[in-house]
Protein backbone atom coordinates (compact mmCIF):
# COMPACT_ATOMS: atom_id res chain seq x y z
CA UNK A 1 0.00 0.00 0.00
CA UNK A 2 1.09 3.69 -1.04
CA UNK A 3 2.13 5.41 2.36
CA UNK A 4 4.34 8.54 0.56
CA UNK A 5 4.16 10.01 -2.74
CA UNK A 6 7.16 13.21 -3.21
CA UNK A 7 7.33 15.16 -6.71
CA UNK A 8 10.33 17.84 -7.57
CA UNK A 9 8.70 20.51 -8.47
CA UNK A 10 10.76 22.63 -11.54
CA UNK A 11 10.82 20.92 -14.78
CA UNK A 12 8.79 17.73 -12.73
CA UNK A 13 5.29 19.14 -11.40
CA UNK A 14 6.16 22.78 -13.25
CA UNK A 15 8.06 24.06 -16.10
CA UNK A 16 11.07 25.54 -14.56
CA UNK A 17 11.12 29.05 -12.95
CA UNK A 18 7.39 29.77 -13.00
CA UNK A 19 5.27 29.64 -10.04
CA UNK A 20 1.72 28.88 -11.33
CA UNK A 21 0.25 26.44 -8.74
CA UNK A 22 -1.90 23.55 -10.93
CA UNK A 23 -5.53 23.45 -10.07
CA UNK A 24 -5.33 19.67 -10.38
CA UNK A 25 -2.81 18.93 -7.79
CA UNK A 26 -4.84 20.69 -5.39
CA UNK A 27 -7.43 18.38 -6.46
CA UNK A 28 -4.99 15.30 -6.08
CA UNK A 29 -3.28 16.43 -2.59
CA UNK A 30 -7.09 16.21 -1.09
CA UNK A 31 -7.81 13.17 -2.09
CA UNK A 32 -4.59 11.66 -0.60
CA UNK A 33 -4.84 13.04 2.30
CA UNK A 34 -8.42 11.37 2.47
CA UNK A 35 -6.51 8.31 1.77
CA UNK A 36 -3.91 8.74 4.37
CA UNK A 37 -1.07 9.36 2.02
CA UNK A 38 1.37 12.18 2.45
CA UNK A 39 2.27 13.91 -0.06
CA UNK A 40 6.01 15.63 0.21
CA UNK A 41 7.22 18.20 -2.09
CA UNK A 42 11.08 18.34 -2.89
CA UNK A 43 12.80 20.92 -4.40
CA UNK A 44 16.18 23.03 -4.62
CA UNK A 45 13.76 26.39 -4.38
CA UNK A 46 13.84 28.35 -1.46
CA UNK A 47 10.77 26.92 1.38
CA UNK A 48 9.13 30.13 1.48
CA UNK A 49 9.06 30.07 -2.07
CA UNK A 50 7.33 26.36 -2.21
CA UNK A 51 4.84 27.73 0.77
CA UNK A 52 3.60 30.24 -1.42
CA UNK A 53 3.18 28.30 -4.61
CA UNK A 54 1.05 25.66 -2.94
CA UNK A 55 -1.28 28.27 -1.28
CA UNK A 56 -4.13 26.80 0.34
CA UNK A 57 -3.11 23.28 0.42
CA UNK A 58 0.81 23.74 1.67
CA UNK A 59 -0.95 22.88 5.52
CA UNK A 60 -1.24 19.08 4.07
CA UNK A 61 2.10 19.18 2.58
CA UNK A 62 5.43 18.38 3.75
CA UNK A 63 8.23 20.46 2.54
CA UNK A 64 11.85 19.38 1.69
CA UNK A 65 13.42 23.04 0.52
CA UNK A 66 16.65 23.63 -0.35
CA UNK A 67 17.60 20.19 -1.91
CA UNK A 68 17.36 18.40 1.66
CA UNK A 69 18.95 21.27 3.87
CA UNK A 70 15.60 22.30 5.31
CA UNK A 71 12.23 20.16 5.75
CA UNK A 72 9.27 21.64 7.26
CA UNK A 73 5.88 20.21 7.85
CA UNK A 74 2.92 23.09 9.25
CA UNK A 75 4.87 25.25 12.11
CA UNK A 76 7.19 22.04 13.17
CA UNK A 77 10.71 22.21 11.94
CA UNK A 78 11.73 18.49 10.77
CA UNK A 79 15.49 18.87 9.34
CA UNK A 80 17.69 21.62 9.11
CA UNK A 81 21.43 21.74 8.21
CA UNK A 82 23.82 24.76 7.76
CA UNK A 83 27.07 25.23 5.97
CA UNK A 84 30.14 24.62 7.72
CA UNK A 85 31.90 28.11 8.52
CA UNK A 86 35.04 27.40 7.20
CA UNK A 87 33.98 26.12 4.13
CA UNK A 88 31.41 28.98 3.53
CA UNK A 89 33.81 31.21 3.19
CA UNK A 90 36.15 29.50 0.92
CA UNK A 91 33.42 28.61 -0.76
CA UNK A 92 31.81 32.36 -1.34
CA UNK A 93 34.74 33.79 -2.22
CA UNK A 94 36.08 31.77 -5.25
CA UNK A 95 32.22 32.36 -6.66
CA UNK A 96 32.68 36.10 -6.45
CA UNK A 97 35.92 35.76 -8.45
CA UNK A 98 33.10 34.33 -10.93
CA UNK A 99 30.82 36.98 -11.32
CA UNK A 100 32.94 38.91 -14.21
CA UNK A 101 32.02 35.88 -16.41
CA UNK A 102 27.99 36.38 -15.89
CA UNK A 103 27.95 33.72 -12.47
CA UNK A 104 25.21 35.10 -9.81
CA UNK A 105 24.55 33.56 -6.62
CA UNK A 106 23.04 33.56 -3.33
CA UNK A 107 23.06 32.37 -0.24
CA UNK A 108 19.89 30.51 1.17
CA UNK A 109 18.76 30.06 5.14
CA UNK A 110 15.48 28.73 6.03
CA UNK A 111 13.87 32.46 6.42
CA UNK A 112 15.00 34.12 2.78
CA UNK A 113 17.63 34.15 0.46
CA UNK A 114 20.87 36.76 0.73
CA UNK A 115 21.94 38.13 -2.09
CA UNK A 116 25.10 40.59 -2.56
CA UNK A 117 25.09 41.17 -6.70
CA UNK A 118 23.56 43.91 -8.07
CA UNK A 119 21.99 42.71 -10.91
CA UNK A 120 18.67 43.69 -10.99
CA UNK A 121 17.66 40.79 -14.23
CA UNK A 122 19.01 38.05 -11.43
CA UNK A 123 16.88 39.67 -8.71
CA UNK A 124 13.97 39.72 -10.52
CA UNK A 125 14.28 36.37 -11.60
CA UNK A 126 14.57 34.99 -7.99
CA UNK A 127 11.32 37.43 -6.92
CA UNK A 128 9.04 37.65 -9.56
CA UNK A 129 10.31 33.80 -11.28
CA UNK A 130 10.69 32.02 -8.19
CA UNK A 131 8.75 33.90 -5.66
CA UNK A 132 11.79 34.20 -3.25
CA UNK A 133 12.08 36.41 -0.02
CA UNK A 134 15.88 37.87 -0.92
CA UNK A 135 17.50 39.95 1.36
CA UNK A 136 20.45 42.27 -0.01
CA UNK A 137 23.90 42.30 2.12
CA UNK A 138 26.94 43.72 1.27
CA UNK A 139 28.81 40.87 2.47
CA UNK A 140 27.53 37.62 3.42
CA UNK A 141 30.14 36.27 5.09
CA UNK A 142 30.38 38.80 7.64
CA UNK A 143 26.06 39.61 7.85
CA UNK A 144 24.86 36.12 7.60
CA UNK A 145 25.76 32.94 10.05
CA UNK A 146 22.65 31.01 9.00
CA UNK A 147 23.68 29.60 5.63
CA UNK A 148 21.57 26.46 4.49
CA UNK A 149 22.69 26.54 0.70
CA UNK A 150 24.91 28.38 -1.75
CA UNK A 151 23.19 28.24 -5.30
CA UNK A 152 25.71 29.28 -8.39
CA UNK A 153 23.26 30.53 -11.33
CA UNK A 154 24.32 31.29 -15.04
CA UNK A 155 21.67 32.33 -17.40
CA UNK A 156 23.34 29.85 -20.35
CA UNK A 157 26.76 27.78 -18.97
CA UNK A 158 25.77 26.66 -15.95
CA UNK A 159 28.05 23.22 -17.39
CA UNK A 160 30.92 25.19 -17.45
CA UNK A 161 30.82 25.53 -13.94
CA UNK A 162 29.25 22.02 -13.11
CA UNK A 163 32.63 20.72 -14.46
CA UNK A 164 34.79 22.28 -12.57
CA UNK A 165 33.52 23.01 -9.35
CA UNK A 166 31.77 19.63 -8.76
CA UNK A 167 34.84 17.67 -8.75
CA UNK A 168 36.66 20.03 -6.68
CA UNK A 169 33.82 20.42 -3.80
CA UNK A 170 32.28 17.22 -3.74
CA UNK A 171 34.84 15.94 -1.04
CA UNK A 172 33.24 18.49 1.29
CA UNK A 173 30.36 19.67 -0.06
CA UNK A 174 27.15 17.94 -1.38
CA UNK A 175 27.41 19.38 -4.67
CA UNK A 176 24.71 18.70 -8.09
CA UNK A 177 23.21 20.25 -10.46
CA UNK A 178 19.71 21.86 -10.24
CA UNK A 179 17.51 23.19 -12.83
CA UNK A 180 18.18 24.29 -16.26
CA UNK A 181 20.72 26.97 -14.12
CA UNK A 182 21.85 26.20 -11.76
CA UNK A 183 24.98 24.59 -9.17
CA UNK A 184 23.64 23.88 -5.67
CA UNK A 185 26.15 23.21 -2.77
CA UNK A 186 24.94 21.80 0.42
CA UNK A 187 26.28 20.52 3.54
CA UNK A 188 28.00 17.11 3.30
CA UNK A 189 25.52 14.19 3.29
CA UNK A 190 22.34 16.79 2.18
CA UNK A 191 20.62 15.25 -0.43
CA UNK A 192 16.55 14.99 -1.38
CA UNK A 193 17.32 11.03 -0.65
CA UNK A 194 18.40 11.36 2.57
CA UNK A 195 15.25 13.97 3.70
CA UNK A 196 13.37 11.39 2.24
CA UNK A 197 14.92 8.89 4.47
CA UNK A 198 14.78 10.89 7.20
CA UNK A 199 10.86 11.11 6.96
CA UNK A 200 10.41 7.36 5.80
CA UNK A 201 12.10 6.72 9.07
CA UNK A 202 10.02 9.39 11.63
CA UNK A 203 6.48 8.24 9.98
CA UNK A 204 7.72 4.13 9.95
CA UNK A 205 7.54 4.06 5.86
CA UNK A 206 9.18 1.66 3.44
CA UNK A 207 10.40 1.94 0.08
CA UNK A 208 7.90 -0.28 -1.36
CA UNK A 209 5.29 2.48 -0.26
CA UNK A 210 6.64 5.44 -1.53
CA UNK A 211 6.54 7.13 -4.88
CA UNK A 212 9.02 9.23 -6.39
CA UNK A 213 8.88 12.18 -9.51
CA UNK A 214 11.60 13.86 -10.51
CA UNK A 215 13.94 15.32 -13.25
CA UNK A 216 17.57 16.21 -12.80
CA UNK A 217 20.62 14.96 -10.73
CA UNK A 218 19.68 16.25 -7.77
CA UNK A 219 16.16 13.92 -7.75
CA UNK A 220 18.48 10.88 -8.37
CA UNK A 221 18.92 9.89 -4.01
CA UNK A 222 15.06 10.02 -4.25
CA UNK A 223 14.82 7.46 -6.78
CA UNK A 224 17.02 4.81 -4.37
CA UNK A 225 14.33 5.74 -2.10
CA UNK A 226 11.35 4.54 -3.83
CA UNK A 227 10.04 1.58 -5.43
CA UNK A 228 8.07 3.69 -8.12
CA UNK A 229 10.67 5.97 -9.19
CA UNK A 230 9.79 8.14 -12.19
CA UNK A 231 11.74 10.13 -14.01
CA UNK A 232 10.24 13.45 -16.18
CA UNK A 233 11.38 12.08 -19.97
CA UNK A 234 13.16 15.67 -20.79
CA UNK A 235 15.38 14.44 -17.85
CA UNK A 236 19.25 13.90 -18.13
CA UNK A 237 19.85 10.16 -19.88
CA UNK A 238 21.76 9.65 -16.80
CA UNK A 239 18.80 10.52 -14.57
CA UNK A 240 16.13 8.15 -16.61
CA UNK A 241 18.73 5.22 -16.21
CA UNK A 242 18.10 5.28 -12.56
CA UNK A 243 14.40 5.75 -12.65
CA UNK A 244 12.19 2.49 -12.69
CA UNK A 245 9.73 4.32 -15.23
CA UNK A 246 9.24 7.87 -17.51
CA UNK A 247 6.80 10.30 -17.17
CA UNK A 248 5.62 13.25 -19.70
CA UNK A 249 7.17 16.67 -19.34
CA UNK A 250 4.66 19.58 -17.33
CA UNK A 251 4.19 20.95 -20.09
CA UNK A 252 2.14 17.80 -21.16
CA UNK A 253 1.29 17.63 -17.30
CA UNK A 254 2.85 14.05 -17.09
CA UNK A 255 3.35 13.84 -13.40
CA UNK A 256 -0.20 15.56 -12.45
CA UNK A 257 -1.84 12.72 -15.50
CA UNK A 258 -0.21 10.16 -13.39
CA UNK A 259 -0.93 11.17 -9.97
CA UNK A 260 -4.62 11.47 -11.28
CA UNK A 261 -4.16 8.19 -12.39
CA UNK A 262 -2.18 6.68 -9.58
CA UNK A 263 -5.27 8.10 -7.50
CA UNK A 264 -7.82 6.92 -8.83
CA UNK A 265 -6.59 3.20 -8.48
CA UNK A 266 -5.89 3.71 -5.31
CA UNK A 267 -9.27 4.83 -4.23
CA UNK A 268 -10.73 1.92 -6.30
CA UNK A 269 -8.47 -0.49 -4.24
CA UNK A 270 -6.12 -1.35 -6.56
CA UNK A 271 -2.46 -1.74 -7.34
CA UNK A 272 -0.34 0.82 -8.72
Amino acid sequence: MIKLIASDIDGTLIAEGTHEFPKELGDVIDRLKKQGIMFVAASGRQYKSMYRLFQDKAEDVIFVSGNGSYIRCRDYDIREYRMPKDILQRLVKEIRSMEQEGYCFMAESKDTAYVEVNSEEFKDLLVNGYHYEITPVKDILKECDDVLKISLYHKTNIQAAADKMIPQWQQELKVLRSGTNWVDFMPAGVDKGNAIASIQQVMGIKKEETVVFGDNNNDVGMFEQAKYSYAVESAPKEVIKQAAYIAKTPEKQGVIRLLQQLTDRLEQGMEI
